[in-house]
């Protein structure tokens, strides 16, 4: 029997909606959202070990998981598939996102990159993150022409202490480092490289499409 299966059949036996197992993950210091839940029961991806553990300990079972567990078990090392379900696919999307002029990305999907299920929990999960290729210079030296950017769509809110983000501004997909003023509730984009002047406009301007956790380069 494979996860998602066993997870709702175990979740149920128990009488725990989605969001009450939640709350009790939580309990737990495992931050887990009801749609992470929904996700895991949808066979869309796995938990990590960590977040399998507390559920276990939760339901009241020794197991819910598929073969991964019983391979651990038996002492039998980690076989291909297991290592492979540790791991789920965020899409990147073809055309790229500017650090420069101004560019619109499209909605096709490019090709996947594989993350680990842990790290990708921290974030909200695989649905919440795209990746797509930096265009343009104007991020420099901090991300360059053709990185590919991992954008969390979960934030869409500036940080006190700001950070690189995904906005459209003038039916454009950008990526700038943002800042907030606190005292004139307006906000900065900055481009890392000095050739690029600073503009300031209203948060109400712009639309924060995600925050950039992580970028990749093909070294050359």
């Amino acid at each position: 029997m494979i996860l998602k299966d066993n997870l709702k059949r175990a979740r149920k036996n128990k009488g725990l909606t989605q969001p009450q197992l939640s709350e009790k993950l939580c309990e737990l210091s495992r931050k887990v959202s009801p749609q992470q839940i929904s996700s895991w029961e949808r066979g869309d991806y796995s938990p990590s070990h960590r977040n399998l553990s507390a559920i276990c300990e939760i339901l009241g079972v020794e197991h819910v998981m598929h073969s991964k567990s019983q391979d651990l078990e038996s002492g039998g090392g980690r076989k291909t598939e297991d290592l492979a379900s540790e791991f789920s696919m965020v899409e990147k999307r073809k055309g790229a996102i500017s650090a420069g002029p101004g560019l619109a990305p499209n909605d096709e999907v490019d090709f996947r990159l594989a993350f680990r299920n842990e790290w990708l929990e921290k974030h909200g999960g695989v649905s919440q993150l795209v990746a797509m290729q930096v265009e343009g210079d104007s991020m420099e030296p901090h991300l360059q022409e053709n990185d590919v950017v991992l954008i969390n769509k979960n934030i869409k809110e500036v940080s006190p202490g700001g950070g690189i983000y995904a906005i459209k501004w003038h039916n454009d997909i950008l990526v700038k480092r943002l800042q907030v003023n606190p005292q004139t509730k307006s906000v900065l984009i900055k481009s890392d490289n000095p050739n690029y002047e600073t503009l300031e406009t209203s948060l109400d301007d712009i639309e924060i499409e995600g925050k950039i956790v992580w970028y990749g380069r093909e070294l050359r």
